[in-house]
């Protein structure tokens, strides 16, 4: 739907731009995306001690809102990519930054509205909890659900013969975002506070990002009337190349088994490695490990992070998904094996090196299979479904982790359960067909004939 002010040639045609645009969308797309870094838990984390004393919660209960807020943010994720692929991504990017710039603001006053109500100790209404599962859900709802989504979906549908190369500079440059958010942002929060920052983020998103927005987001190459970028190679006999056949649906999508055999391997990894990063300190410190020690793992993990990310998203187009897909789950189990023994010097290093890759695979799966398996027409409801499953397995993590922990006073219950559920998943990745392939062969089976 292109209104009047949103019309591809405003406010100027990318027809005249020297070079193929959808570089342009992949840099404003991927910055876009960093968005969700204030509501993550990275970037929450320098918040959470003044929040908490600033509205007298405990931190099991501040926990509680993050998840929970969590949960109603995934599952209006859906909902978001319809809204993407009716009303465009450059519609939807204005109103996302917009609206995360306003609840960013709320949040950075909530100190304020928390004493406009009365004390805890003269009423039973939890208004400390409310405002901040308000703040938590506006936050995912706008940061992730709409935003990120929205970028995830434009990107991916300007991109056709290089779309692993684009995952990959994507999914490297969020890296480096996120694990940098928590050092910037704490240096916002030492030299001005941490609601002056929340208003200073908040300020950033209503003028610069949806500026940004309106400026250079477009919805897709045919939008705008230009082609969409091709790949260079032109072998006959590729098998990994498989022609789009049939643009399907978001339920079409849904019906299909493959699509939810990769749901379940990258929730399987959200829930695993954000359960483990959350309670990272807890788990060393139930092995005899120092806070130093067990945070010290996340650094050389990224840098196995990124050189995956690099690697399998060059290759990307060589490469079958499903076998992206089992590798990221061997991945992930040699992490659990790690990290039930992180003590010991070579399963710390199986934690560093599987961790790492299991993100760097996932930065790729994320984005690539589902252009490939179901076109790029309704990319919006799609991602949107599987961002909304991501979002609740992450909140859940934390939560499961953090749950095992109080009952067992161990992690050791929740690590083994996963890990029984790694080799599942493995199987379902065999299983893992593209859906375009299986219409494309069939069809070629019958031309033929008997």
């Amino acid at each position: 739907m292109d209104f009047r002010p949103f019309k591809p040639n405003r406010p100027f045609d990318i027809k005249k731009w020297p070079g193929y645009y959808g570089w342009v969308i992949l840099v404003v797309g991927t910055l876009g995306m960093i968005s969700a870094v204030p509501g993550s838990p990275p970037g929450m984390s320098v918040f959470v001690d003044d929040m908490i004393g600033a509205l007298d919660l405990e931190r099991s209960s501040f926990a509680l809102a993050y998840t929970l807020g969590t949960i109603a943010a995934g599952v209006c994720a859906p909902i978001a990519g319809r809204f993407i692929d009716r009303l465009g991504a450059r519609v939807m990017g204005c109103l996302s930054y917009f609206g995360l710039g306003l609840i960013l603001l709320f949040t950075g006053y909530i100190g304020q509205i928390y004493s406009m109500f009365p004390s805890a100790e003269t009423t039973s209404v939890p208004y400390a909890f409310i405002l901040i599962f308000i703040s938590f859900a506006g936050i995912r709802l706008m940061g992730v659900s709409f935003s990120m989504t929205t970028c995830r979906s434009m990107v991916f549908r300007w991109f056709e013969g290089k779309r692993g190369w684009a995952a990959a500079i994507n999914g490297t440059m969020l890296s480096l975002s996120f694990s940098t958010a928590p050092l910037l942002l704490n240096g916002f929060v030492i030299s001005l506070g941490w609601q002056r920052t929340w208003i200073t983020l908040g300020c950033i998103f209503i003028f610069g990002m949806t500026t940004m927005a309106y400026v250079f987001f477009r919805d897709s190459p045919e939008a705008c009337g230009v082609e969409v970028e091709q790949s260079t190679s032109k072998r006959k006999d590729s098998k990994i190349r498989v022609p789009i056949v049939k643009e399907f649906t978001a339920p079409e999508a849904l019906r299909t088994s493959t699509f939810w055999y990769f749901v379940a391997g990258l929730a399987l990894n959200g829930l695993i490695g954000t359960g483990i990063s959350f309670h990272i300190i807890g788990l060393g410190d139930s092995l005899g490990m120092t806070r130093e020690a067990a945070v010290g793992v996340f650094l050389p993990s990224s840098f196995f992070h990124i050189g995956t990310t690099i690697l399998v998203g060059s290759y990307a187009e060589r490469l079958k998904m499903k076998h992206v897909l089992s590798f990221m789950v061997i991945a992930q189990l040699l992490s659990l094996a790690g990290a039930y023994h992180l003590s010991d010097t070579f399963w710390r290093w199986c934690f560093i090196v599987g961790s790492g890759c299991a993100w760097g695979s996932f930065g790729v799966l994320v984005n690539v299979p589902w252009a490939r398996f179901y076109g790029r027409k309704n990319l919006g409801a799609i991602n949107g479904w599987v961002t909304g499953v991501m979002i609740v397995t992450s909140a859940l993590g934390p939560y499961l982790f953090g749950l095992c922990y109080e009952l067992t006073d161990a992690f050791s219950i929740a690590i083994i359960a996963c890990s029984v559920l790694c080799p599942i998943v493995f199987i379902f990745s065999l299983l893992s067909d593209n859906p375009q392939a299986v219409i494309y062969y069939n069809k070629k089976a019958k031309t033929k004939g008997p």
